[in-house]
């Protein structure tokens, strides 16, 4: 055509791309080359227009990448294709190597002949001509490739931990040993979780409240950690060292800073509610529970007669110190973290059963002096338990069931001298139980080999009937079982927010690769500690936090820079029409429609290059750079051209 421009001197055209183009093969050791046949594909004449064409042993080596790199300089090459092995395992090996060489990394293109045509095996020559079809289709691609910049960010050192419970707690007082900022948020209103509730400790029998009080102190005084209670986890965009979340903070209705939970408010009220142990009622407003931290009055929404459209202030008149809010607003928190530790906890289990079938976490709430019963314990009709049955029913519980039914009938040997006190289910055969079953056993408690048979509670004239699996019968006034633990409260959700997975109870069982890194997830930057994972013992527990602790300080240090996905989405402003398809499809809560404009934008800091938005896009306007429409068009149409690039 006599007006087309003729390219100037410097411009690159398909031909000189492709001759400033290399074509490497690796036999991978002995693991390429048996059924492909590498001879052939290394012929410079099956490659017209290439700058240089070779085969290497083993690429991947450090003589292998000093040999590559020297070629691609001496040779002036701009872009490499590599047959080799899966581009998971070696694509930024590959990429480093050009990027030493003084090229683009991302002008490289990995054609993975050992895991797609070599380990398929079959006929040499099927193969050798498969192998042929998809270096052919690298080579189309990488014509297209064009360097991406680069870009960093800075990381926020500052945590995120959900769940003000033992592990949490241990998580957040370790990270703010560190000089980091932590910011423990907790939905109820008071820190503890289950351990707070407790009478005593297993092993060594320590008080609860003695055991939790000065940590959660330390906690709330400390300047490093802000404590957020009646707070969730609402939305998280980003990735490790950038999360962005926003919290949906429920009102208190009472300020903490200014209440000394005198009581006086309680006293006020009133409307009332049902105590969540089986208590005598409790007022609609006041301290949680006894002992509870921090140590301020909170109103129940659902209880306060203002929810049902009554006009009373009897706490706020009653209040000496001016604290109640009565109108105070729920509000949201947008908070910038680097890594997020979640550490939900677990909820007891329920036991459905006649009068006197208790679960052992009720138990243990009775037998604590500020429990339902003053400390007081009752059998059936309410008495005091002449013959006292300890069994689980919970096998998928780990070792917190044989933990948890040592622990009760020690308590109630000694609460209860003169009562009968068993233990079904051969407890002294559970891990580390064999010592202190004898103990108890030499103390009066009587150990039964046969375990509880489920559904097998019933009422008779002298208490409850319990039969076991080896045909005993046992019968009490008071049977207290252990039964499979739940999930938290919204732990489910919290999963799916956060995009790991959970288990059939509800329970965060996502877990990363390494078991070196226990409380680490598939996702950088999220921990799960303690028993949001599964049901565990307290110290367990404790224990998780450290270890999630630990995990997050080694990853993360202040003045640390994040280079941003350089395979970030990209929205053509002109094409997109504002459907907002792709807001709904991204994962990452990385793409906003423009306020201004109306139009879909994309936060790169957030952004993971996915590609969800590119594919859900219906007019075509998102982009995955380095995954164009052009550049996959290119590689399929070679692949099934079959035939080499040669220039045109």
């Amino acid at each position: 055509m006599s007006g087309a421009r003729k390219p100037g001197p410097t411009e690159a055209t398909p031909e000189t791309e492709q001759r400033a183009t290399g074509v490497y093969l690796c036999r991978c050791g002995p693991n390429l080359g048996e059924v492909v046949r590498l001879g052939p594909l290394a012929d410079p004449a099956a490659w017209p227009g290439a700058g240089d064409v070779a085969i290497h042993d083993v690429l991947c080596s450090e003589e292998g990448k000093a040999w590559l790199a020297a070629r691609i300089r001496e040779r002036g090459l701009e872009r490499v294709v590599v047959g080799a092995c899966s581009p998971r395992e070696h694509e930024a090996t590959f990429r480093a190597v050009l990027a030493e060489a003084g090229r683009s990394p991302e002008h490289l293109q990995l054609v993975n002949l050992r895991e797609q045509v070599e380990w398929v095996g079959g006929d040499p020559g099927v193969a050798t001509e498969r192998a042929r079809r998809l270096l052919s289709a690298g080579l189309a691609r990488v014509r297209l490739h064009r360097p991406i910049p680069r870009e960093e960010v800075a990381a926020s050192p500052d945590v995120l931990v959900v769940g003000g419970g033992a592990a949490g707690v241990a998580a957040a007082r370790a990270i703010a040993r560190r000089d980091r900022r932590v910011f423990l948020v907790e939905r109820a209103f008071a820190l503890g979780g289950l351990a707070n509730r407790l009478d005593e400790i297993f092993p060594a029998g320590e008080c609860a409240s003695c055991f939790m009080e000065p940590v959660l102190d330390e906690v709330l005084h400390s300047e490093r950690i802000e404590v957020l209670t009646g707070a969730e986890l609402r939305r998280v965009r980003g990735a490790h060292g950038r999360f962005a979340v926003e919290l949906a903070i429920s009102p208190r209705g009472v300020d903490p800073a200014v209440c000394l939970g005198c009581g006086a408010c309680s006293a006020a009220c009133p409307a009332l509610r049902a105590d969540p142990d089986g208590g005598p009622a409790r007022k609609a407003i006041g301290v949680p529970y006894p002992g509870a931290l921090p140590h301020a009055s909170a109103i129940d929404r659902v209880a306060c007669l203002r929810t049902r459209g009554e006009a009373c202030d009897a706490c706020a008149r009653a209040c000496p110190f001016g604290a109640v809010r009565l109108d105070e607003p729920g509000r949201t928190r947008e908070l910038t973290v680097g890594a997020i530790v979640v550490a939900t906890g677990m909820r007891p289990g329920e036991v459905a059963g006649p009068d006197g079938v208790v679960s052992t976490y009720a138990l243990e709430r009775m037998l604590h002096p500020d429990g339902p019963t003053g400390g007081e314990l009752r059998g059936v009709g309410g008495r005091p338990p002449r013959a006292v049955l300890l069994a689980a029913t919970a096998d998928e519980d780990g070792t917190l069931p044989a933990e948890e039914l040592l622990k009760l009938a020690g308590r109630l040997r000694a609460r209860l001298p003169s009562a009968r006190v068993a233990v079904a289910g051969g407890i002294e055969r559970a891990p580390g139980g064999a010592r202190r079953a004898a103990a108890l056993a030499a103390g009066g408690v009587e150990l039964l080999p046969g375990a509880l048979v489920p559904g097998a509670l019933e009422a008779s004239a002298d208490g409850v009937r319990a039969r076991l699996s080896d045909g005993a019968i046992w019968t009490a006034d008071l049977v207290a079982v252990h039964a499979p633990a739940r999930a938290a409260d919204g732990a489910a959700a919290l999963a799916r927010l956060l995009r790991i997975d959970a288990d059939a109870r509800g329970f965060l069982a996502d877990r990363g690769a390494s078991p070196f890194e226990p409380t680490a997830t598939r996702f950088a930057g999220i921990y799960v500690a303690g028993a949001a994972a599964g049901p565990r013992p307290i110290h367990e527990a404790i224990r998780d936090g450290a270890a999630a602790a630990g995990l997050v300080l080694a990853s993360l240090a202040p003045g640390d820079l994040l280079p941003l996905e350089p395979l970030a989405a990209e929205i053509d402003q002109a094409r997109c029409g504002g459907c907002a398809v792709c807001v709904a499809a991204c994962p990452f809560g990385a793409v906003a429609l423009d306020p201004a404009t109306g139009r879909a934008l994309v936060a790169a800091v957030h952004c993971r290059g996915c590609g969800t938005c590119v594919a859900a896009c219906p007019a075509g306007a998102a982009t995955a750079r380095h995954f164009t429409g052009a550049q996959i068009a290119a590689e399929i149409s070679a692949l099934l051209r079959g035939a080499p690039e040669s220039g045109g």
